[in-house]
Order: structure tokens, then C-alpha cells, then sequence
């Protein structure tokens, strides 16, 4: 048994087919309306009549996509079933996509994320707000350095199913209340897969888009991923000792830290030399840095080598 849960706000136009598309697929719907102004309210309201396995959970005030997740994870927990797939009511994902999502649970229950990538050859359909498409490499690059899973990609993609297991330690962040908050959990995910032998599998999905505007706010979503990030980044560090085969790259880490700190600290000797008449050789310090530079991004780099020999037994791309 499997439930979906569909996130809407202000979806008059899609939501209809969004919920016919499923209705007879699935055992329980649990849909989030987030106080949307349109008509969306009543259109759900009219069509679960007479529906007794669809949950319809009004938001008093808009609360954001990140924090409607997390009401709708609170109300799976309270059921009996042990799978939820998430999706949005705007229609941009595939049936295809999501039944076979399904048909993988069905068939094989090892997994407790399954997240999608859509940037591969036909992974889009129509014109994706260029925001978005530049937002999603930096929040790629980000999620390889906070989770050191190197093969994870497309980390804000909407698509995603969990297990009873995992949704047992969601908590979604006031941080990720509004956007982001795929990249959460696919933090947390990584970050509990050691401890808790939690999978995670990465499927090809198909996004169609429209014309819309893209209502994000790239500046302050980039702020966020990178806190997020780097905090996530210093916590894994930490957990690292904790575990035997992940000790040799904790030290690594520590090295590669040191080599960090030392490398900014040249950088700015060679700032204060080259344009603020600091005393010194401007040469020498830049040559130091480029070489603190080089072994940083080396250990970094070997350390993350390790911690994927490691995790590529609990990370598996799908077909």
C-alpha cells in the first residue's frame, strides 16, 4: 500500500486532472491545500464527496510548499501504510513517472528515498524558467559537497517517495519552509544512511513546463542552500567519527580544513600586499596560496573518494 500526497496552492486549472489521474492508483490521497485564493478548495472538496480515501487538509494561511510537506508527512505517519510519493497539483509530472515510482516500492520495499533527476536528455518538456535551470547547478554542487554522495543530482526536484522509516525523522527546517526543502531531505536521508541503513535511489523523471514566472527568489534561496550547506557539511565531519570505516576520511577533513584556513589567510596577505601596500613579497604569498589551494581541493577530493566507496552501498541510480 502506497499513498500519494498532493500539494496545491492555487491550482484551479490542474488540480481536477491531477486528482482523476490518480484517484483509482492509490489506496489514500492526502492533499494540502495551502490556503490558496482560487477555487481550488472547493474543487477538492466536491470531488472528495463520497470519496472516503481522500484527506483534505486546509492551511489557515499559506504556509509554503516545505512546511505543507511536513503537515502532510504528519498526517501519513498516523496511517498504517508504509510509502508515500509526493507531487505537486500544477500536473507537470508524468503519470508514467509516478506509477512507475510505485510499481518500484511494489516490487522492491529496500528503498526509503527515491528522489528524481530531470537534467538528462529527455528530462524536460517545454521552457524552464532559466532561474531554475541555474538554480539546480548550484544546488547540485551543493548537495555533492554537504552530503558526499557525488552521483546525486537535480537535488530540488519535487518528485520524491519515502518510507514510514525515514518520514519517522522529518523535520523540515523554517529554513526550508517556502523552497528548498527536497534538498533537506535529501540530507537528512544521506546523513542517517549509515546509522539507520536508510537507501536512496535516483530515478529519471520528465518535468513538462509552461509559461509561468518563476516566483522564486534566487538570491535568497542560494543564501539558503549555501548555510545549509556548509552546516550540513561541518555536522557530517563530526558524525564521521563515529563510524570506523569513515575515520581515516574524518582526519582527512581535518587536514584539508587546516589547509583551508591557511589558504584564506594567504589569499588575504596577497590582497593586502598587491592592492593595499602591505609589506611583503606579492609573488611568494601568491605562490603559497596557490599551493595551499591545490592540496586543499586534493584532500577534499580524496576524502570525498572515500566516504563514496562507502555510501555507493546504500545509493543506486534507477532505470
Amino acid at each position: 500500500m502506497i499513498s500519494l500526497l498532493i500539494l496545491a496552492y492555487n491550482e484551479e486549472k490542474n488540480i481536477k486532472d491531477t486528482i482523476f489521474s490518480y484517484i483509482d492508483d492509490f489506496s489514500e490521497i492526502i492533499i494540502i491545500n495551502d490556503c490558496s485564493t482560487d477555487n481550488t478548495k472547493k474543487i477538492i472538496e466536491d470531488i472528495s464527496k463520497g470519496n472516503d480515501h481522500i484527506t483534505l487538509i486546509n492551511n489557515k494561511k499559506n504556509l509554503g510548499a516545505g512546511k505543507s510537506f511536513q503537515i502532510g508527512v504528519e498526517n501519513f505517519k498516523k496511517t498504517g501504510i508504509p510509502y508515500l510519493i509526493k507531487v505537486d497539483g500544477d500536473g507537470q509530472f508524468r503519470k508514467k513517472d509516478i506509477l512507475k515510482i510505485k510499481s518500484m516500492i511494489e516490487n522492491d520495499k529496500k528503498f526509503d528515498l527515491i528522489k528524481c533527476d530531470r537534467f538528462w536528455a529527455n528530462g524536460i518538456v517545454g521552457n524552464i524558467p532559466r532561474i531554475r535551470y541555474i538554480g539546480n547547478i548550484f544546488a547540485s554542487i551543493l548537495i555533492k559537497f554537504s552530503t558526499g554522495f557525488k552521483k546525486i543530482n537535480d537535488p530540488l526536484n519535487g518528485l520524491i517517495m519515502i518510507s514510514k522509516k525515514l518520514a519517522s525523522s522529518v523535520e523540515v527546517p523554517k529554513l526550508f519552509y517556502r523552497y528548498g526543502y527536497p534538498f533537506y531531505l535529501i540530507t537528512l536521508a544521506t546523513s542517517l544512511s549509515l546509522k539507520e541503513d536508510i537507501h536512496i535511489g535516483q530515478l529519471k523523471n520528465t518535468i513538462t513546463y509552461g509559461f509561468s514566472e518563476s516566483k522564486l527568489r534566487p538570491s535568497v534561496m542560494l543564501f539558503k542552500l549555501v548555510f545549509f550547506s556548509i552546516k550540513s557539511y561541518l555536522r557530517k565531519i563530526i558524525n564521521k567519527i563515529n563510524y570506523s570505516e569513515l575515520q581515516t576520511s574524518f582526519a582527512v577533513d581535518l587536514v584539508s580544513l587546516t589547509f583551508l584556513v591557511s589558504t584564506i589567510y594567504q589569499l588575504g596577505k596577497f590582497i593586502n600586499i598587491r592592492f593595499f601596500q602591505g609589506i611583503g613579497s606579492q609573488s611568494s604569498w601568491f605562490t603559497v596560496f596557490i599551493i595551499f589551494a591545490f592540496l586543499t581541493v586534493l584532500l577534499f577530493r580524496a576524502s570525498l573518494k572515500i566516504e563514496n566507496d562507502i555510501f555507493s552501498n546504500y545509493f543506486k541510480e534507477l532505470n
